[in-house]
């Protein structure tokens, strides 16, 4: 999946040309006094990491960077992204966002993360409007609130919001009602969506992951040569990868979340989303539709001593393929997962400290195709800004998992990581 250094210096080439000849009719990066701002976001990484290889490398290992195969520890330096991000400002309240990026993993050279225009008209009472349509995240994540969706906490985000970014898009249309009261805001949003069929794959077949990786809208993710799944099974013929941005069944879904805020000390939110995929129904180069439900469960605060604690809660379930012959789904899975974050800045600096932990329930033919899954995850991190843009992170990530499949393809089940990492984020 990874792309030579030739193409990323072709990468690097258009994009600094892009720039430079938006630059020439009076538009350049940053420049927020031109009808279009450009920016581009660079993460260099070094990484060092032990445990089993990353799932990236087809096994099951919980992130996007794991150990080698002998069990010795794996060690690099590598631009983890490459990002462009762009606004335009259609009229006073319409303006469109486009963010294009170019990663290792990516099946692809250039891929789409998000594309979308926004209707935001002045508000005229307590009661304010505003309307998205393109492709976008959900407003899931409360860690991944940075530039190209990262999180100014941590290099790798929870699990939860690891997945979200793996599986989870909405290519659709959102609204939000939003009424400000005296101390407090409430917030209401809606949206219809569709191309988000396959999303469950990835958390069925290799569970919980923690990585700071985003599908683009044409990208493909591997899955772990599992011997109940490929073209040589005779359980269930999904190929080796999924492309969870795609619309398969032709039933589109839906996403509300209810959103309260005080006097920006404490924020409480719920977020339900239904992809209302058929399971029943497969696309012509083997993806199935999943079926695949959630509630997103969120709070934060202030306590004493400036810390800041940001806490969220996701339960769901994922349902592939018809009945079998016992009434059983080919693939049911139920999880579960949450983390509780803790963060404090000292002028320049931030220091971050979170807990994950993340499981998955399998109800149906754990003989043959066992998703059963526990873990937890301990994560320390220090930041720096540098300059008004850029930022140094430093961070230490260790995942405890036991998961049963493991010893399919020849791992033991209960496995350890420990991740390593220094990013330099660069905005210009």
């Amino acid at each position: 999946m990874k792309r030579n250094l030739t193409g990323l210096k072709y990468l690097l080439a258009a994009l600094f040309t892009l720039q430079s000849l938006l630059g020439l009719q009076g538009v350049s990066a940053g420049d927020k006094s031109g009808p279009i701002d450009i920016e581009l976001f660079a993460d260099a990484r070094f990484f060092t990491a032990s445990g089993e290889p990353s799932w990236f490398k087809d096994w099951l290992g919980k992130g996007r960077y794991g150990g080698k195969l002998d069990g010795s520890a794996n060690s690099g330096f590598r631009l983890a992204e490459l990002s462009l991000l762009a606004k335009a400002d259609i009229s006073w309240d319409v303006d469109a966002f486009a963010h294009v990026k170019y990663d290792p993993e990516q099946n692809g050279l250039v891929d789409v993360v998000e594309a979308y225009v926004r209707y935001q008209p002045a508000p005229s009472s307590a009661l304010r409007y505003k309307f998205k349509a393109g492709l976008f995240f959900p407003h899931i994540s409360r860690e991944n609130i940075a530039a190209a969706w990262t999180s100014p906490f941590t290099i790798t985000p929870s699990a939860i919001n690891s997945w979200v970014g793996e599986e989870i898009r909405a290519l659709g249309l959102e609204g939000t009602a939003t009424y400000r009261m005296e101390e407090s805001t409430l917030s209401f949003t809606a949206a219809i969506f569709g191309f988000n069929d396959p999303a469950g794959t990835l958390l069925a077949y290799r569970g919980w992951g923690l990585g700071d990786a985003k599908v683009g809208a044409f990208g493909q993710l591997p899955l772990p040569p599992l011997p109940s799944i490929g073209l040589d099974s005779d359980f269930l013929k999904q190929p080796l990868w999924v492309g969870p941005v795609r619309e398969i069944d032709n039933r589109p879904g839906f996403y509300g979340a209810l959103d309260w805020k005080y006097a920006d000390t404490l924020k409480l939110g719920v977020f339900y989303y239904d992809n209302r995929g058929d399971p029943t129904v497969i696309g012509g180069d083997g993806q199935y539709a999943w079926h695949t439900k959630f509630w997103n469960f969120y709070a934060e605060g202030e306590i004493p001593g400036g810390i800041q604690l940001i806490s969220q809660y996701m339960r769901g379930s994922t349902v592939m393929g018809g009945f079998a012959a016992n009434g059983l789904r080919y693939v049911d899975v139920d999880y579960s997962a949450g983390f509780i974050l803790a963060t404090k800045t000292f002028g320049r600096y931030r220091a971050t400290v979170r807990a994950d932990w993340f499981g998955t329930d399998d109800n149906s033919f754990v003989i043959v195709d066992n998703n059963n899954e526990t873990g937890s995850s301990f994560t320390a991190a220090f930041s720096a800004k540098i300059g008004k843009k850029d930022s140094l992170i430093a961070e230490y990530l260790r995942i405890d998992s036991d998961r049963p499949s493991r010893e399919a393809i020849g791992f033991a089940a209960t496995q350890h990581n420990d991740i390593f990492q220094v990013s330099y984020r660069k905005r210009f």
